[in-house]
């Protein structure tokens, strides 16, 4: 399975878009999954054809004095694709790609319209857009887009291979899949939290005779692993990474449980409409540190609050725990984002019409 560590790669649904045949639309990818489906997401409801740049960054992206509008940060491999024709829109996620999107907007003679998703961690005045998510707390504002859930759904769209159907046919159901993320900013996976979960649908799918699949992630540790592991290494349910696809085992899953700290994975198992229940995590001893400093006025940084968004999906009832899931009647936010960028594109189309 893959989540938000994912290695970069793009998507080959949408071609280029050709010169003249409507708003040249940019994605900047990054290196999590999490943020590139919502991108892809977000330019395939466009409707357009978009052109993909497979973004990489040096380590000068840890000095914000190297994150202004200029490409200091970004790779030489990737500073290749940054070129003209200057695109009518860009669209990134996270903190990396804004200096890039800004370097556009600057060599477009401010022409291009700059849409965000996620957390730029700083001042975001000068987009045209943010679009963020409840673990994100931003002031409202004519430029934020604030979401219930992050964009996409992948299970609605998957397409099993002929040999991942293979491989799921042969296991039994009710089939309850267990989904492990990683470290997050300030937060660890609690491995006794995790191990209860384990034991727990394990017990109910030998009851019942149904299948446990536990799915890891590119960021989950060895030690979590290797206790994953040591739980279910002689029994018959299965410990997968990379096969099947993520989006294929939320499509075959009867139940869906998810370690807290990968919103993706969350919103996309809660898009399912099948039981989902989230496993606790642990603040890290750093995080302990910095919740600390932010709630005594010492520090103030634009982190993510995850706590916030666990308490919205469960105010409204999106998801419950590993002893009693929750299927919800959420639905998709996508077509929220792509008409409040529809239309920043044809103000923008306007405007320029009435400027020639």
């Amino acid at each position: 399975m893959q989540d938000a560590a994912h290695s970069t790669q793009f998507h080959p649904a949408q071609p280029p878009q050709a010169p003249g045949c409507g708003p040249l639309v940019w994605i900047l990818l990054g290196a999590r999954r999490g943020d590139n489906n919502q991108l892809i997401a977000l330019a395939e409801g466009l409707g357009f054809g978009f052109d993909v740049k497979a973004m990489t960054y040096n380590q000068l992206r840890r000095f914000r004095f190297f994150r202004a509008a200029r490409l200091t940060s970004v790779t030489m491999a990737a500073r290749k694709q940054i070129r003209p024709p200057w695109p009518d829109l860009v669209i990134g996620a996270g903190y990396d790609s804004l200096a890039v999107a800004r370097y556009i907007r600057r060599q477009s003679r401010g022409r291009t319209k700059i849409v965000q998703i996620g957390n730029p961690r700083g001042a975001a005045g000068d987009l045209d857009l943010l679009i963020t998510t409840p673990q994100y707390a931003r002031t409202l504002a004519p430029n934020v887009l604030a979401l219930p859930l992050p964009m996409g759904n992948p299970a609605a769209v998957a397409a099993p291979t002929y040999t991942e159907e293979k491989w799921l046919a042969r296991l039994a159901r009710p089939l309850r899949l267990i989904a492990i993320g990683g470290p997050a900013r300030n937060w660890d996976i609690d491995v006794a939290q995790l191990g209860q979960a384990i034991a727990t649908v394990m017990q109910r799918s030998d009851e019942d005779g149904g299948t446990l699949i536990v799915a890891t992630s590119p960021r989950t540790g060895e030690r979590t692993k290797r206790i994953v592991g040591e739980m279910l290494g002689a029994s018959r349910y299965p410990v997968v990474a990379d096969f099947p696809s993520f989006a294929t085992l939320l499509a075959a899953s009867d139940e869906v449980h998810v370690t807290a700290d990968s919103v993706s994975m969350l919103s996309e198992a809660i898009l399912t409409g099948k039981p989902v229940g989230m496993i606790p995590i642990r603040r890290s001893p750093r995080g302990v540190l910095t919740g600390w400093l932010i709630k005594h006025g010492l520090l103030h940084r634009y982190l993510p609050d995850f706590p916030s968004f666990w308490d919205q999906l469960r105010k409204h009832e999106m998801v419950g725990s590993v002893e009693r899931p929750v299927a919800s009647s959420a639905r998709s936010t996508l077509p929220i984002a792509v008409d409040a960028v529809a239309r920043l594109l044809a103000n923008h189309r306007r405007a320029d019409i009435a400027s020639k």
